[in-house]
C-alpha cells in the first residue's frame, strides 16, 4: 500500500493506571513487546513504508522509541508529531498531519496504538474505493461484530450498501446488531478541506463522522477477525492470557 498511516499515540492512558504513571500508553508491554509495535508491524505486513506517531505525554520516551526503531532499520519509518504543548485530539492531529499524510496519496490511513487486531487493510482499501466510486464516500471505517458492543462499548449500525447509518450509545445492553468500531479507517484528503484548521483541537467524531454519515458518505468494510482492546489493566491482563493460548497453539 503506497499511503501513508497515521497512528494516534498521544493519548494519556488514565484507564491503564498505575501502568501509566511513567510510562505513555503506546510502550506499555504486551508479553514485553510495546503495544504499539503491534499495530506497527500489521502496517508492515501491508507495505505501508511510512507512519506518524502523535506524541504528547511522555514525549521523550516516545522520541526515544521511534529513534531505536529507526536505526534498527523497521519499517514502516517512523516520524514525529510533537503535540506536547498541546493536545490536539483526534481530529486536530489529522489537520496538522495533513501536509505529510496526503504528500504522496489522496488516501490515508488512520489508526489507533492501543489496540492488537490483524485486519486486511487490503480489504478495507477495496471496500473504500468500491464505496467511493458508487456512493462518493469519503472516510470508511473498520468495523467489527463485538459481544459487549451497545454494553461496553458504542455502537455503529450498517446500511445494507455499506455505510454508515447511525453511531449509537452504550445503553448496558449488549445489540448484536450493532457494530465496534477497532480503530482502523481511510481518509480521504477531499474530507480534511472542510475541517477546522491546523491547530485546532477537535474530535474527529463530531466534526467528519457523523455530517458524513448524514450524507451517506461514511462507509464501512466488515472486520472479523482478532480485536484485542487495551484500554484498561484488565482488558492487557485478558489480551496477554489471549496470545499465550495463541502461542501455544501454534
Amino acid at each position: 500500500m503506497m499511503m501513508r498511516a497515521l497512528v494516534m499515540a498521544a493519548g494519556l492512558g488514565t484507564r491503564l493506571k498505575p501502568l501509566t504513571n511513567s510510562t505513555p500508553k503506546p510502550l506499555v508491554p504486551v508479553l514485553g513487546i510495546p503495544m504499539v509495535a503491534y499495530v506497527l508491524e500489521e502496517l508492515r505486513a501491508h507495505g505501508i513504508e511510512e507512519a506518524l506517531l502523535n506524541i504528547h505525554y511522555f514525549p521523550e520516551q516516545m522520541r526515544a522509541f521511534a529513534s531505536e526503531w529507526n536505526a534498527a532499520g523497521k519499517k514502516p519509518r517512523l516520524e514525529i508529531q510533537d503535540e506536547s504543548a498541546l493536545l490536539l485530539d483526534s481530529g486536530g492531529s489529522i489537520t496538522q498531519a495533513a501536509p505529510w499524510l496526503f504528500a504522496d496519496s489522496s488516501t490515508a490511513l488512520i489508526c489507533n496504538a492501543d489496540v492488537i487486531a490483524k485486519p486486511d487493510l487490503g480489504a478495507l482499501s477495496k471496500d473504500h474505493a468500491r464505496l467511493k466510486a458508487d456512493h462518493g464516500v469519503e472516510c470508511t471505517l473498520l468495523i467489527t461484530p463485538h459481544p459487549e458492543t451497545g454494553r461496553k462499548y458504542n455502537g455503529l449500525r450498517r446500511s445494507v450498501d455499506g455505510r454508515i447509518e447511525a453511531f449509537v450509545e452504550k445503553t448496558g445492553v449488549a445489540d448484536p446488531a450493532l457494530f465496534h468500531f477497532p480503530g482502523f479507517y481511510l481518509l480521504e484528503k477531499s474530507a480534511v478541506a472542510g475541517l477546522p484548521p491546523a491547530g485546532t483541537p477537535f474530535g474527529i467524531k463530531e466534526k467528519l463522522w457523523l455530517p458524513l454519515a448524514a450524507a451517506g458518505k461514511l462507509g464501512a468494510s466488515i472486520y472479523n477477525g482478532t480485536y484485542l482492546d487495551l484500554g484498561t489493566p484488565e482488558d492487557l491482563k485478558a489480551a496477554e492470557e489471549f496470545l499465550t493460548r495463541e502461542k501455544s497453539r501454534a
